[in-house]
C-alpha cells in the first residue's frame, strides 16, 4: 500500500470514527432526551447535532432562498439523492421526515430516524398510506412543527429529478398547507455535480458511508425555493358538489395533488438541471 492509499483509508477511518462517536451521542440524546412530544425541544438538539455530523464527514453545506416559517403549516417536497438528504435538511431546518419502511431496518440510522418521530409509509399498502397521511394532518397542527417528504419515491444519482408521486401530497391538501420545494444537490472541490453521496443501485449503507469519507471537498447544496401557496393549485373543487355538475371532493383532492405534485417537480428539476456553478454564491 502506497503513502497517499495509506492517508486515503486513514483519514475515511477517523472520519466515520467521528461520525459514529456522533451517532452514539445521538442515540444517547434520543433515548433520554427525546421520547417526549415537544417539537422545539428536539429541534433544538436535532438541528447542531446533524451539522456536526456533516463536519465530522467533512461535508460543506451552503444554504439557498428563505427557510420556511415556523408559525404556518409548514410540507417540504425535496429531492432524493442520499441518505444524507436528511441530515443536510435537518442541519439548517429540523423536520420531521416521512420514509419509506425500509428505513427503519437500517443499522442504528434507522432506530435514531424512529426516535426522533419518522413516520414510516409502506406505499404499496393503500390503508397504510391513508394512516400515514391522517398523522401527518395532524402533527401539521401543532406549532412549529415541519413535515417533509421525498416524492420521488427512490433515490437519483443526482443529475434528474423523477416525477413526484402526487398521492404524497394529500397531507398538504389536507392540512391546506403550503409546499416547499427543496432541491438538493453535490458537488466537488470544483463547484461540479459529482454522484458520490448517491445511495442508489443497493449499495450497503457501510459501503455508501466509506465512499462518502473519501470524497476531497465534498459539498451539498440546499436551495429552498418559491413556496406554493394552498390556493395556488386552480379554482376550489373541494367546495363543489357532484350534483351540480362539479367534481367530487375526492376528485377535487386528487386534482389538487397532482398540480401540488407537478408545480414543486418543476420547480425542483430546473435547480438540479441548471449548471452547478450557475447558483453558487
Amino acid at each position: 500500500m502506497s503513502c497517499a492509499d495509506r492517508y486515503g483509508v486513514l483519514v475515511r477511518t477517523w472520519r466515520i470514527a467521528r461520525a459514529t462517536g456522533l451517532m452514539l451521542r445521538g442515540l444517547l440524546i434520543a433515548l433520554f432526551i427525546l421520547d417526549r412530544p415537544d417539537v422545539r425541544l428536539r429541534n433544538r438538539h436535532m438541528q447542531p447535532w446533524s451539522a456536526a455530523l456533516l463536519d465530522a464527514m467533512d461535508i460543506g453545506l451552503d444554504v439557498h432562498g428563505e427557510l420556511p416559517d415556523d408559525d404556518a403549516p409548514v410540507f417540504i417536497a425535496a429531492n432524493h439523492v442520499s441518505w444524507l438528504d436528511i441530515w443536510v435538511i435537518n442541519a439548517v431546518c429540523p423536520t420531521l421526515f416521512v420514509a419509506k419502511s425500509e428505513i427503519r431496518g437500517w443499522p442504528v440510522f434507522g432506530w435514531l430516524a424512529a426516535r426522533v418521530g419518522t413516520l414510516f409509509i409502506e406505499r404499496s399498502r393503500r390503508a397504510d398510506t391513508r394512516k400515514v397521511n391522517d398523522r401527518i394532518i395532524a402533527r401539521l397542527a401543532v406549532s412549529g412543527e415541519r413535515i417533509a417528504v421525498f416524492p420521488e419515491g427512490t433515490t437519483t444519482d443526482g443529475s434528474v429529478v423523477r416525477p413526484f408521486h402526487s398521492s404524497l401530497f394529500q397531507p398538504a391538501v389536507g392540512a391546506s398547507a403550503r409546499v416547499h420545494p427543496v432541491a438538493i444537490r453535490y458537488v466537488d472541490a470544483q463547484g461540479e455535480r459529482t454522484d458520490v453521496s448517491a445511495y442508489i443501485d443497493e449499495m450497503p449503507l457501510l459501503a455508501s458511508m466509506w465512499r462518502i469519507a473519501g470524497a476531497h471537498g465534498l459539498r451539498a447544496e440546499l436551495y429552498f425555493l418559491e413556496p406554493i401557496e394552498p390556493d395556488a393549485t386552480g379554482e376550489d373543487l373541494d367546495g363543489q358538489r357532484a350534483d351540480e355538475g362539479g367534481a367530487t371532493v375526492a376528485e377535487g383532492q386528487r386534482i389538487r395533488r397532482r398540480r401540488l405534485a407537478a408545480l414543486a417537480q418543476e420547480r425542483v428539476a430546473a435547480v438540479v438541471a441548471s449548471p452547478p456553478r450557475q447558483h453558487r454564491k
